[in-house]
């Protein structure tokens, strides 16, 4: 099992799929072509068909500026490895092709390259929540002191920065209104319900 500290990422939303995901691979395919003079981004699949709600088209543009990026959305077509599939083009100012790679947002933030190798190892010995259980009853052990045993030293370090994101979320999430970016038409809820919330605490 990979670190505990995959499960909470920081990173541009609304949707860690849709829009953390096609962040990341545009960060990392503009690390590798830094010379190029244009960008395209093709986008497939379920990316294409909401990725305006999310913002993905937003997330990617922003990334590559002050570049020329075009985005080209196809959400008819699908490959075979994921729904949520991305095609990236680097240009010369010739329009000459420098580089093409493919990647994939398989959820969580997490993006896959084509046809790369997977290195990343396990940090936990077990594999299912029993043996877990197992493992933390026979050493008298605690969920958390289970996963301490084998977090490095960043691991706390991590959670606390998490931790302080997730409040600083909240705070505008509270104080913001009117309608939620992407296009959609959605009205914004917490701040509403927080000034309810606070009407029933009287009562409570």
């Amino acid at each position: 099992m990979k670190s505990a500290g995959n499960i909470f990422k920081t990173g541009v939303g609304p949707s860690s799929s849709h829009t953390m995901g096609p962040k990341r691979a545009s960060e990392k395919f503009l690390a590798e072509n830094k010379n190029a003079f244009s960008f395209q981004i093709t986008l497939l699949g379920s990316l294409a068909a909401t990725g305006k709600g999310h913002l993905t088209d937003k997330a990617i543009i922003e990334t590559f500026l002050p570049r020329q990026t075009e985005i080209v959305w196809k959400p008819e077509t699908t490959l075979p490895f994921h729904p949520n599939a991305m095609i990236f083009k680097a240009f010369d100012k010739n329009y000459n092709l420098l580089s093409e790679k493919t990647y994939y947002s398989i959820g969580g933030g997490e993006i896959v390259e084509e046809n790369a190798e997977i290195h990343e190892p396990d940090i936990y010995p077990h594999h299912k929540f029993n043996e877990i259980l197992r493992y933390c009853h026979y050493r008298g052990m605690s969920l958390w002191e289970y996963v301490y045993t084998f977090e490095d030293a960043t691991f706390t370090t991590h959670l606390t920065e998490v931790w302080k994101v997730m409040k600083e979320a909240v705070r505008r999430g509270i104080q913001a209104d009117g309608i939620i970016p992407g296009g959609l038409g959605i009205s914004r809820k917490a701040s509403s319900y927080f000034q309810k919330a606070k009407g029933y605490r009287s009562s409570l």
